[in-house]
């Protein structure tokens, strides 16, 4: 099924695009983008309405989920058809493509209106209850995923987290990379939406990472340009616009216009955000021309609001007014990000015009929608301007409390942004994996985190030797943390080694200890480290130490049974989890390893290296816990050691 679900997670991607620029991007980003200034990306969802690439007709089942999974776009009338060709000829007797089947109904639910978003997450709850979704794990977390994604465009933004929380914690049981990715992309697009953006980093990080290995450079882009956003939000906005600039070019050369021009919205609220309200202006009407050419007439009105503020900036408060009254036709209240934008600069008009009275109405409605989807930034903007024209008509009590509400949210921000400053800091440096984006961006198409080209474009360039000399202590004190915390879940914590590819020691210490409280009466386990590996880095170097270590975890993984795990919880020291297994078969196994070990050839890796283990086994016996018979094993190491090594002792 991990290959079903592969494929499918890929059309949910295909689907959501043309609705929101990947679902996390649009809400996220247009929940909270304005937390200084407007609102972002109007022209996302609305890709599903404009003239797109033609396909053929779909010959059979393969092709066309195959086609919908390439990152084609379609045009809603080829995407209806496939769909409906897709539900003709898939029955529960095909029970592989049906499964594959009902993800891709959920998320092809239009979840902007509130009468199909309704329909679409009782649909998915209806399929979350069925036995057979239930005999499917990964069919039942796509369809969570798909749940909590409708219930954030409905603005029920922290029940979709909590539902984000429960698919990322069910997807890393198993062990699926793809919704790992999706899961952690959405998530991390909400918790920079709520201004988490030390969360937001690392689930992005994270996402971008997985993308990249399973060389999904298409949905890169677009995690990317969450990342950018994600630093503009932070207090960056420079360092996005390059992105932005560089993702407009990409999604130019690959022909995909829609994308390309939401870039040039993202490159407009960076310049707003740098002061440059000119040229700001100037990209948001190259934005809105292009959606008015395209006839999409309610992401032309969305770029309208955005229009208006920067020209009530600018002092053109007629012509502001006019794109207001042209975006209210077409802008709802369920489209809480933009109608609370456009009740807010409603507002400002007529503070300016000095019709603070008639101002009241048009504050509390943007109220009302910015606390529907918690944002705060959007908040603080609000009650300063409340304060304001109460103190205008002489209500000074009214016009105190609002000034409080102001200091509080005005404050909390400044806190959450300081904290936030330093954790993302630690992400940069912290991860191997997380490495320069703008690198690969240019080269590869693959985000991995520069640390010196990133530091070099922060404008807090200033703070960079301090930043660095608690990065430095923070990296030396990561992994004893981690171990003293073990209560604490970690987001960013990974299931597998980066070298070797087995069972990281977080990952198989989990296993090793649900085998022990399953309560089997027959376990074991080996622990084994390589012979005076030191020696090796000394004389060979670390690469070949390296792949004297991958060497190894390939020639234990392939002597055991698929029943059995082979985890790396140290330097070069492995442990083996054998369920149903005694002592003597322990031992035999060992014995195994340990010659295998000796035998093998290492000339390819290095001329005259060689390698030999030692190996520890201990089988469970009156341990009370886990930890118990681990330090069983661990004794049987030291005591093979103290045997002269390239032997197994029992614990």
């Amino acid at each position: 099924m991990h290959q079903t679900i592969m494929v499918y997670r890929l059309l949910r991607h295909q689907i959501i695009s043309k609705l929101a620029f990947i679902c996390p991007a649009l809400v996220c980003r247009t929940l909270k983008t304005r937390g200084v200034g407007k609102l972002i990306l109007p022209w996302l969802w609305l890709i599903l309405l404009s003239p797109l690439v033609s396909a053929d007709e779909p010959k059979n089942l393969n092709a066309t989920f195959e086609e919908l999974e390439s990152g084609v776009t379609l045009s809603n009338e080829d995407l209806q058809a496939k769909i409906e060709y897709l539900k003709a000829n898939i029955t529960l007797a095909d029970l592989d493509n049906y499964l594959r089947l009902q993800p891709v109904l959920c998320w092809i639910t239009d979840a902007y209106d509130s009468d199909k978003r309704a329909k679409g997450i009782e649909f998915a709850q209806k399929q979350l209850n069925a036995e057979i979704i239930k005999q499917s794990p990964e069919t039942h977390a796509d369809l969570t995923l798909c749940q909590a994604w409708l219930y954030q465009i409905g603005g029920r933004v922290e029940l979709a987290l909590t539902k984000y929380n429960q698919v990322i914690a069910q997807v890393y049981q198993l062990e699926s990379p793809r919704l790992i990715a999706d899961a952690r992309s959405l998530r991390g697009a909400l918790y920079s939406f709520q201004g988490n953006y030390a969360q937001a980093l690392e689930d992005l990080f994270s996402a971008q990472q997985l993308y990249d290995k399973l060389n999904l450079t298409f949905w890169s882009r677009y995690n990317l340009a969450e990342i950018a956003t994600s630093y503009r939000r932070f207090g960056d906005p420079q360092t996005a616009y390059k992105y932005y600039a560089k993702l407009e070019a990409k999604f130019i050369e690959t022909g995909n216009l829609e994308s390309a021009n939401g870039m040039v919205t993202e490159m407009a609220i960076a310049l707003e955000e740098l002061g440059e309200n000119e040229a700001a202006l100037e990209k948001y009407l190259q934005s809105y021309r292009y959606w008015q050419q395209t006839e999409n007439e309610l992401a032309q009105q969305f770029v309208g609001i955005n229009l208006a503020g920067t020209l009530i900036k600018l002092g053109h408060l007629d012509e502001a007014q006019k794109y207001l009254d042209d975006a209210q036709k077409h802008v709802q209240p369920t489209h809480e990000a933009f109608y609370s934008f456009m009740m807010l600069f409603r507002a400002q008009i007529l503070v300016l015009q000095h019709q603070f009275t008639a101002a009241i109405p048009f504050i509390e409605e943007a109220k009302s929608a910015f606390e529907r989807v918690k944002n705060a930034r959007g908040l603080t903007q609000l009650y300063k301007l409340e304060s304001q024209i109460f103190a205008e008509l002489s209500q000074w009590e009214h016009a105190y409390r609002s000034l409080q509400h102001f200091d509080r949210l005005h404050n909390e921000l400044d806190i959450k942004l300081q904290t936030h400053r330093t954790t993302e800091m630690q992400t940069r440096f912290n991860t191997k994996q997380v490495e320069t984006e703008n690198l690969l961006l240019l080269e590869t198409q693959k985000i991995r985190e520069h640390e010196l080209l990133i530091l070099q474009q922060n404008r807090y360039l200033q703070f960079t030797v301090i930043f660095l000399a608690v990065i430095v202590i923070i990296i030396i004190s990561f992994h004893a943390y981690k171990q003293a915390q073990k209560s604490k879940l970690l987001s960013v914590l990974a299931l597998t080694d980066h070298l070797t590819q087995l069972a990281n020691r977080r990952h198989t210490y989990a296993v090793g200890e649900q085998a022990f409280s399953e309560d089997h009466d027959v376990m074991a386990l080996i622990l084994f480290d390589a012979d005076h590996f030191k020696k090796i880095n000394d004389n060979f170097g670390h690469d070949i130490g390296d792949k004297s270590l991958i060497l190894l975890a390939r020639t234990s993984s392939g002597l055991m049974r698929k029943s059995d795990l082979v985890g790396r919880v140290g330097g070069e020291e492995f442990l083996v989890i054998l369920p149903h297994t005694n002592l003597e078969q322990a031992k035999e196994v060992a014995e195994r390893l340990v010659d295998s070990i000796a035998m093998t050839d290492l000339s390819d890796i290095a001329q005259e290296l060689t390698m030999t283990i030692s190996a520890g086994v201990a089988a469970r016996e009156q341990d009370k816990s886990f930890s118990e018979l681990l330090q069983r094993a661990d004794k049987g190491l030291y005591l093979a050691k103290s045997s002269g090594r390239n032997c197994v002792k029992a614990g």
